[in-house]
This record gives C-alpha cells, sequence and structure tokens, in this order.
C-alpha cells in the first residue's frame, strides 16, 4: 500500500483518509486525459479514418466540427461505426492499447495514442482498497472505453458508462443515439446508475465542472487540466470546497 500512495501527492492521500466512508461510497472519473493521457475515442476515430473504413467524415472534419459544436462532433464520432464489425472496433482498441508507437499521422496531424497517467492508476488502486469504487463515464465509444479501463486500471466494464453503442446478434455495430457522456450527461448517468453522489470525482475540461460540481459537499473534486483553467474553476466555483490539482506528468 505504502508504495502505491507514494506515487500519490500526499495531500490526495490524506485527503482519502479523511473521507466519510459510510455505506456505499464511490468515486467518478473522466476517462480521456484525466485517467488517461490522450483520448482513446479519437485515437480509434482516427485509425478508422487512416485505415479508410470511415470514408465520409475525415480527421479534419472533425476537428472543424469541435470548434463549432462539441457535443455534434462526439456525436459524429460514434455516428460512424454503425454498421461496423464489434471485432474490428475491439481489435483496433487493443492494436493502440499494445502498440510502441506515440502517435497516428493523418491528415497533417498528429494524434496521440493515449496512454495511462500512472498517478491516476496508483490513485485507483488506492481507492479500490480503501472501498471507494471508481467508476468511468467518457464521451468515448463505450466499447473501446471498457477495454483500456480494464487492460490499464482493472476497472470492470459495468464500471464504465460510455457512449451507447449496441450490438446485434450478428456482433454489428447499430447506432441508437440515447447516450454520449458529455457535459451535463455525465451527472445525468450517475443519477440513473447510482442513489448518491461520488464522493470523489476527476476531469481535465471545463464541461467536466458538471461532474466535479455534482461530488458530495465534503468530497474531492480533482483537475488534470491545464493550469490556467484550474484557477478560474476555483475562483469561480470551488473557492471553499476540496479542489485539488494533478500536475500532468
Amino acid at each position: 500500500m505504502k508504495s502505491i500512495e507514494n506515487n500519490i501527492p500526499k495531500h490526495i492521500v490524506a485527503k482519502i483518509d479523511e473521507l466519510s466512508l459510510i455505506g456505499n461510497q464511490y468515486a467518478a472519473f473522466d476517462l480521456d486525459n484525466t485517467l488517461l493521457i490522450g483520448d482513446i475515442g479519437e485515437a480509434v476515430f482516427a485509425i478508422l479514418v487512416k485505415n479508410k473504413i470511415v470514408k465520409n467524415f475525415g480527421w479534419k472534419n472533425y476537428i472543424d466540427l469541435i470548434k463549432t459544436d462539441r457535443e455534434k462532433a462526439y456525436f459524429k464520432v460514434i455516428e460512424v461505426m454503425n454498421n461496423l464489425e464489434l471485432r474490428l472496433v475491439e481489435n483496433i482498441t487493443h492494436d493502440l492499447i499494445h502498440t510502441h508507437a506515440i502517435e497516428i499521422e493523418l491528415e497533417g496531424y498528429r494524434i496521440p495514442i493515449p496512454k495511462p497517467n500512472t498517478i491516476m492508476r496508483s490513485l485507483v488502486t488506492l481507492l479500490n482498497t480503501s472501498g471507494i469504487q471508481v467508476n468511468v463515464v467518457t464521451a468515448s465509444n463505450r466499447v473501446s472505453a471498457e477495454i483500456i479501463c480494464w487492460e490499464y486500471f482493472g476497472i470492470h466494464a459495468s464500471n464504465v458508462f460510455g457512449a451507447r453503442v449496441d450490438i446485434n446478434n450478428n456482433k454489428i455495430i447499430k447506432i441508437k443515439f440515447n447516450e454520449v457522456p458529455y457535459g451535463k450527461e455525465k451527472v445525468n448517468v450517475l443519477k440513473r446508475e447510482f442513489k448518491n453522489k461520488p464522493v470523489f470525482t476527476a476531469g481535465d475540461a471545463n464541461w467536466d465542472r458538471y461532474l466535479l460540481s455534482y461530488t458530495t459537499q465534503n468530497g474531492i473534486r480533482l483537475w488534470t487540466g491545464k493550469d490556467s483553467e484550474f484557477k478560474k474553476l476555483k475562483e469561480k466555483y470551488y473557492k471553499n470546497l476540496e479542489f485539488n490539482q494533478l500536475l500532468s506528468e
């Protein structure tokens, strides 16, 4: 246990020790650029485009759409997976996890291949051994999210809530848009799945503030994003609450 704790900032370990753990308490973390350094949903999409499996919506199209409507862009990345074989998406995800490459070159862009944030990996282990179940809510596709959460963090698929993709009897992906956990939707997922609020949350972007704000009053909020945004959020929303920053590796 001590070797795990040595990898986590001491003040965060101390705060975890102070948490009230009466009843079934849980943590809810964002995945991309929070547990991971990089974005698994974007990386899988990039491979689909690079290998010409997806032809009618490229990486530049995605980047341009992000600038005008982030939520629509996230939906589009899921939508293009319609009618793909489940095994194909699973294999791409496993290949990304096990590759020695650090990025994907595509249309003049360099897309990072996600790796685990080792401090967050230690934190997941500490929380689980402390009796706090770790759950993940992410806008990345559920198939890839479940695989990478298990491979890197030992988080079971039942504790991973990603963008909904349905699988038919022939193992073909069928998209029925009813859930892409982004922004407020992350909180809606938690309200549906759990009776109470999480005692520990973590995120990296402004739209994760809905998740962070859903933490119990005396719980822990952890920021893994930019320092400048941390200071703004601290001042505006969490001045008198437990809001900690984890500097990027």
